[in-house]
């Protein structure tokens, strides 16, 4: 599996990661969530790769991730795309030493109403060509037109990814956001459900972006609402805000 491989079926993505040693089925808690594309129950599968087993994901895909840097351009294998970071291979290797020290946590489950309202920003970022955490009302606002959440809700959003694979590469490193916010928001063990949608966006046309809702728990509305894994619990987060 290498971070450029685009255009996976979900299937194809969970067939590359059994061939790299991962119990892919198990880890693959979105397989059966109809309201997700492939892309999007990738990036969920790919989350729960990290948080499997932090030091397998360091070996595997960080250490690769790291040998395509020169300087501060990283070179995308296989294909011409470029691109330029702010801080060159450090946060990468910063990251690989992190997951080196990380324990396994638990898994994410997809949540159909955490979707909805990713979706909805998703929507709102890619129609004004903008990026960024507000509007229609903050992220508060666009989670409890879908649901009930209590304690805490997260935010990460990816920009013109090549793959989902790619997007939770980009968002573990998070090169130029200096207190690390998406990586603590992925690597959060109080973290059980998560909503993802994915959009074109006019600014980034060579890949999609992503917005990801995270929670410890998330109760959808009725009137969207079907028995999900975790429902009953309550819900983690600290909102991050990358570099817009």
């Amino acid at each position: 599996m290498r971070v450029a491989d685009t255009g996976l079926s979900n299937a194809e993505y969970v067939l590359r990661l059994a061939a790299d040693g991962w119990p892919a089925d198990s880890l693959n808690t979105a397989a059966n969530a109809d309201f997700l594309d492939d892309d999007e129950m990738n990036l969920i599968l790919a989350h729960n790769l990290v948080r499997y087993n932090p030091r397998e994901f360091a070996r595997l895909y960080v250490a690769e991730y790291i040998s395509y840097f020169k300087e501060k351009e990283f070179h995308y294998p296989g294909i011409s795309t470029i691109m330029i970071t702010r801080e060159g291979k450090d946060p990468a290797r910063e990251l690989y030493y992190e997951l080196l020290r990380t324990r396994p946590m638990p898994l994410l489950y997809p949540s159909e109403g955490l979707s909805k309202s990713a979706r909805s920003h998703a929507k709102y970022l890619s129609e004004l060509g903008i990026r960024g955490h507000g509007g229609q009302g903050g992220l508060r606002a666009r989670i409890e037109r879908f649901g009930h959440w209590d304690v805490r809700i997260a935010e990460n959003i990816s920009y013109g990814n090549f793959s989902a694979h790619d997007a939770l590469l980009y968002l573990l490193i998070d090169d130029q956001v200096f207190e690390r916010s998406h990586r603590k928001i992925i690597l959060n063990p109080g973290l059980h459900v998560m909503g993802v949608a994915k959009e074109a966006h006019p600014a980034y046309p060579t890949g999609d972006t992503y917005v990801i809702n995270y929670a410890y728990c998330f109760t959808d509305h009725d009137e969207i609402s079907q028995p999900r894994t975790h429902s009953s619990l309550s819900l983690q987060l600290a909102i991050n805000t990358p570099s817009s």
